[in-house]
C-alpha cells in the first residue's frame, strides 16, 4: 500500500530532481571551490530532460536499459569542455557559478517544501477520525 503512496510519477519526479539539485549544488561547490585552479573545466549536472525521459519510459539515466519497476534516479555529471577558457584553463565563471547557485538553492527549498507538504497531508489523512 506505501507503495502506490510513493511510487506515483508526481513523487518520483520531485525525489529525482531533489537527487538533481542536491548534485547540481554539490558541482558548483566544487566550481566555486576550483575558480583558481590552473586547468579545471567546470562541472555541470544538466538532469531535467533525463529525469523526463526517467520517469516517462521508467528508463534510469546514463544507461538506456527500461526498468520493470521504478528505479531511484541518479543525476549525470558532465565537465564543460566547449566554453570559453581564460589563459590558465580554468573556465569557472565566479559570477555565473554563484548565480546558477542562488537559483539551485532557491529550487531545492521550493521542491523540499513541497515534498513535506505532501508528507503532512498523507499524515493528516492517516490521523484523521
Amino acid at each position: 500500500m506505501l507503495d502506490r503512496l510513493l511510487n506515483t510519477d508526481t513523487f518520483l519526479s520531485a525525489q529525482g530532481a531533489l537527487d538533481g539539485l542536491s548534485a547540481r549544488h554539490a558541482a558548483i561547490a566544487d566550481n566555486i571551490a576550483n575558480v583558481n585552479t590552473p586547468g579545471y573545466k567546470r562541472k555541470e549536472v544538466p538532469f531535467e530532460d533525463a529525469l523526463a525521459r526517467a520517469v516517462r519510459d521508467q528508463t534510469p539515466p546514463c544507461t538506456g536499459a527500461p526498468n520493470d519497476s521504478p528505479q531511484p534516479f541518479t543525476p549525470c555529471m558532465t565537465r564543460d569542455t566547449g566554453s570559453a577558457a581564460r589563459a590558465d584553463g580554468n573556465n569557472v565563471d565566479i559570477e555565473a557559478e554563484m548565480v546558477r547557485l542562488a537559483e539551485t538553492s532557491l529550487r531545492y527549498e521550493t521542491l523540499a517544501q513541497y515534498v513535506g507538504g505532501y508528507f503532512t497531508g498523507l499524515k493528516a489523512v492517516i490521523n484523521a477520525k
